[in-house]
């Protein structure tokens, strides 16, 4: 009896364990669940929110509840086909005492067990909501007139929207076939009705019966299979190509036809087996669809392809190979591209230098890798703050009056919950450091006497450089509670608590400045319910205890870029690099967001991944940039910006989410800056090395082929040099044959061809003008050279640079005393039909915190390599342009061997004047210039004095009265 007892008690111990277990999961994923639905709410996407939960529970209850049917219903069948009289043997003993302890429940455990099965059915099945939400909104879009397929004419829509939805009904319908059969026939062999070791018949006649209409249904799915398996040779890779080649078109199709009449015959012959019982007509029909498979479906093929085929490779191939390369143009926006044949100078001259100075003054020289460093170093702070990426964008920047378009540079101040000095309690981790403060602005193109970058805004609070007109942002508007990367580091913050939040610290009097966040970002918390939630979900008992957390209170959650925009549109695929701008006064995060397929038909296929180095990932055939997508800084508010309406898998998406796409652009925003995408562009730069060529012959030999160059070592002695493609990067420029007289804000690359350095093209993408009259945004424009030309490449003009003595014994110069040195990128700039190479080198120490420094500039042209301590010295010293002429009233200059050491310097202190007028002015060039021929003059003066006085340094060098902060 005390046994009895204890077996109950470990009985009941066990369900309530179990029934707390339970209870616990369903707990974490209503909170999980509730928690995402207050988030869409917060960002007004709830309708989002519920159509993909209605779609995930719809698909989950036709397909779970079809389960559990179909399951139940032949679990009944098997049970009710027990036979009444059963042979004794071992086996039988065995399950005889499984049926004495099964039977009197098997009303309850059938139902339960079919029920249970059908939840993880229901559960997977959920996870096709987006190929359900394309295929339920797909109706009444279709592509452009002349994109049928060549082979079947259909509408590429069917193939993307269509069929992969119907091949997921078909494949459900065969693997749930499969198992209900299983089960089916296990069922059997418990209640009898299968008997392996029976000397006798070893399968009663009613459950062969059962069993031929199961595996009848089975096949009768298989023929469905090969019916919509004709459509998957449209994108099949059988010919080295994308689409159906001659072999796909003439045997394998013909095969796939052949085989959906077979198959159906032999499910016939699986039901007419009902009657006849036996297994005769079952075997002849799995047998003969078998051989059928074996030897239509692979052998014919096979010697289609090795007869018939190869001995004429190119000629069979040719109408498919047309389809290729006409799909996979227009599938990667590269119909409209023809491409330019240029001839290019073998050199350029000065004055073509100076009738481009738009393009020369805003050559990029700072790298974004290298500037944050410069960054983090300069305008860090304080250690909870980071620079997570810099971004490169186009500003109107004034400058002599004028506002004029120049390329900057810019960073978002970001807080660092990890750098917090001292305790890092969770008072100060979750409410009192709550956001990052301010942005970093520099010219892409300037730089300081001492190799620190011309800043347009710097410092906390945010201010302008020394005669910089920059916008700053102010207010609210400077205070980053949503960020790129370091929001990451704490799954949430609270704000608007009992506890002031850290604005900055004011760096004049040390004191610290609070604020209190008054914006509409958080999920208001304050009651006692919510908090409950939020301090399950993330396991956080401060937030249900905490005094200082108020009715008031809101709690931010999904603060990283990239997690907040994906997540409320978790169906398009996102360009590696978001980046921050200044947009009237505040700072927002501008994304890109592409819609991608692999199904359409005869587009080639292209690793994502290989393209962009890995920063996007999966394989397409079609792509665009529809989306373009903006986060609020302070608000954290997201906005998807439709900016390729045209695009049908956009459409698409919009019939399915209509609260989510806005097209109502603000021209703020589009005007200045709305940038051409990296992924995008690197994908299509991938492509059209190799589908430029149009005519079959020339593509089907390959001799034409283009790669974009590899990248190149940071190093000069290539020790660590990054590996992938070379990455584009953006210029203003004037192209070759554009009428306008303005620089544009241009996406560029170069191409080399296969296993060789010289450059044979090169390809820009239009920034400027979305949705305006004679826009250049998303233009491709590419730029090739005659075949006998040689134009040096990147690699080619490195080796140059490497090669030559000057900068040999100046790179050694800089590398001593715990220094190294870090090449730049390597910019290639067309100035009208020749080019300029630039490359930066910067001095880095070897020793912590390091701060890079831009110290020489070498610039390529013609063979001839010059470096000099900045563009423009080094644009001077090649071309041997003279110093400008004096300003109005100032004495001429005395030339260096007849003057004194006060004329010198006197000389010196009338160019840092000069260049103080210069930088008020916002005249960044002359400034340089200036300061340049001033330190000139004065390491002269120095010279001089130590040669009066016996090697003595004369008196200390006068500088200039304002020069830039950093």
């Amino acid at each position: 009896m005390a046994t009895t007892t204890g077996r109950r008690r470990r009985r009941w111990l066990l369900i309530a364990i179990a029934a707390v277990i339970l209870l616990l999961v369903i707990l974490g994923a209503l909170s999980g669940l509730y928690v995402d639905l207050l988030w869409f709410r917060e960002v007004h996407f709830s309708s989002v929110f519920w159509t993909i939960f209605w779609s995930k529970l719809t698909l989950g209850a036709i397909f779970g509840i079809a389960f559990f049917v179909l399951l139940l219903a032949n679990l009944l069948i098997a049970r009710r086909l027990t036979p009444r009289f059963r042979v004794f043997s071992p086996e039988q003993e065995a399950v005889e005492r499984y049926r004495a302890a099964i039977e009197p429940y098997a009303n309850i455990i059938l139902p339960l067990f079919a029920a249970v099965i059908a939840l993880f059915v229901g559960i997977a099945v959920s996870g096709q909501w987006q190929t359900f939400l394309l295929w339920r909104s797909a109706g009444g879009v279709h592509f452009p007139a002349g994109h049928l397929d060549p082979v079947f004419h259909r509408d590429p829509t069917y193939y993307i929207f269509t069929l992969p939805f119907q091949q997921f009904v078909q494949g459900w319908l065969f693997d749930a076939l499969v198992a209900v059969t299983v089960l089916t026939a296990i069922a059997h062999y418990l209640n009898g009705g299968i008997r392996v070791q029976a000397a006798g018949e070893r399968v009663t006649p009613q459950v062969k019966a059962h069993l031929s209409v199961l595996l009848g249904l089975i096949v009768l799915v298989k023929a469905w299979g090969y019916y919509l398996g004709k459509f998957n040779l449209l994108v099949s890779s059988r010919g080295g190509f994308t689409g159906a080649d001659f072999t796909d078109v003439h045997a394998q199709l013909p095969a796939l036809r052949l085989l959906v009449f077979i198959a159906i015959a032999c499910a016939i012959l699986f039901l007419v087996n009902i009657r006849f019982r036996g297994w005769a007509l079952p075997v002849i029909g799995i047998g003969l669809l078998a051989i059928v498979s074996i030897v239509v479906g692979g052998i014919v093929p096979g010697i289609v392809q090795r007869f018939q085929v190869q001995p004429q490779l190119f000629q069979k191939e040719r109408p498919y190979i047309v389809d290729n390369i006409a799909a996979t143009r227009y599938a990667f926006g590269l119909s409209n591209i023809e491409p330019v044949t240029t001839t290019p100078t073998s050199d350029i001259t000065a004055d073509q230098v100076a009738s481009n100075l738009g393009t020369v003054q805003n050559i990029r020289l700072w790298s974004p890798s290298i500037l944050r460093q410069t960054y983090d170093s300069l305008q860090r702070i304080q250690p909870y703050y980071e620079f997570s990426d810099v971004d490169v964008d186009r500003y109107l920047v004034q400058s002599n009056g004028k506002y004029n378009q120049r390329v900057v540079m810019l960073s978002a101040r970001e807080v660092s919950q990890i750098g917090i000095p001292g305790n890092q309690t969770w008072q100060n981790t979750h409410l009192v450091y709550t956001h990052g403060y301010g942005v970093v602005a520099s010219v892409a193109n300037a730089v300081t006497s001492d190799g620190a970058p011309q800043f347009l805004l710097q410092n906390i609070p945010v201010q302008q450089g020394a005669g910089s007109t920059f916008p700053a942002p102010s207010g609210t508007g400077a205070q980053v509670y949503y960020c790129e990367q370091a929001c990451t580091e704490q799954p949430y913050v609270v704000v608007n608590t009992k506890q002031k939040e850290l604005n900055y610290q004011d760096p004049t009097s040390q004191q610290t400045n609070q604020t209190q966040y008054a914006g509409q970002g958080g999920i208001p918390v304050g009651s006692f319910w919510r908090r409950l939630v939020f301090a399950y979900r993330y396991r956080d008992f401060n937030l249900l205890i905490s005094k200082l957390i108020d009715s008031d209170s809101r709690i931010m959650i999904n603060r990283d870029i990239r997690t907040r925009i994906s997540k409320a549109a978790p169906f398009l695929k996102y360009d590696g690099d978001p980046y921050a701008a200044v947009v009237n006064g505040r700072l927002v995060y501008i994304q890109d967001a592409y819609t991608s397929t692999s199904l359409y038909p005869y587009s080639q296929r292209q690793s994502l991944g290989a393209a962009t180095n890995g920063v996007l990932s999966g394989t397409t055939n079609y792509m665009r940039n529809s989306v373009k997508a903006i986060v609020d800084a302070y608000n954290g508010t997201v906005t998807f910006y439709v900016v390729d309406p045209s695009d049908p898998l956009i459409q698409v998406w919009e019939k399915a989410f209509p609260h989510l796409f806005t097209t109502a652009i603000p021209p703020t925003i589009v005007r200045s800056h709305f940038r051409y995408p990296e992924g995008l562009f690197q994908t299509q730069a991938t492509v059209f090395g190799t589908y430029h060529v149009t005519d079959p012959q020339t593509f089907f030999q390959k001799g034409r082929q283009w790669n974009v160059p590899g990248q190149l070592s940071t190093t000069p002695s290539g020790a660590g040099a990054p590996i992938g493609n070379m990455q584009p990067y953006y210029v203003l420029l004037k192209l070759p044959d554009q009428t306008s007289p303005k620089e544009q804000f241009v996406l560029f690359v170069p191409f080399t061809p296969p296993s060789r350095g010289n450059m044979v093209a090169y390809m820009a993408a239009g920034s400027d003008g979305y949705g305006f009259p004679g826009q250049q945004y998303g233009k491709l424009a590419v730029y090739q050279f005659p075949s006998g030309e040689n134009i040096d490449g990147p690699q080619q003009v490195r080796n140059f640079i490497n090669q030559d003595p000057n900068v040999s014994s100046q790179l050694t110069l800089l590398s001593q005393h715990g220094s190294n040195v870090l090449f730049g990128d390597l910019l290639i700039v067309p100035i009208e039909d020749g080019f300029l190479y630039v490359q930066p080198i910067f001095v880095i120490s070897s020793s912590a915190n390091p701060i890079p420094q831009l110290k020489r500039v070498v610039v390529v042209h013609g063979g001839n390599v010059t470096i000099g301590t900045s563009l423009q010295d080094a644009l001077d010293t090649s071309f041997g342009i003279t110093p400008p002429p004096t300003s109005p009233g100032q004495p001429p200059p005395t030339q260096p061997g007849n003057a004194t050491v006060q004329q010198l310097l006197a000389q010196a202190v009338q160019h840092f004047q000069a260049a103080d007028a210069a930088l008020k002015n916002g005249d960044l060039a002359t400034y340089q210039s200036e300061i340049r021929q001033g330190e000139a003059l004065v390491q002269e003066a120095q010279s001089l004095a130590a040669r009066q006085r016996g090697g003595v340094t004369a008196s200390p060098t006068p500088t200039p009265s304002a020069s830039p902060s950093g």
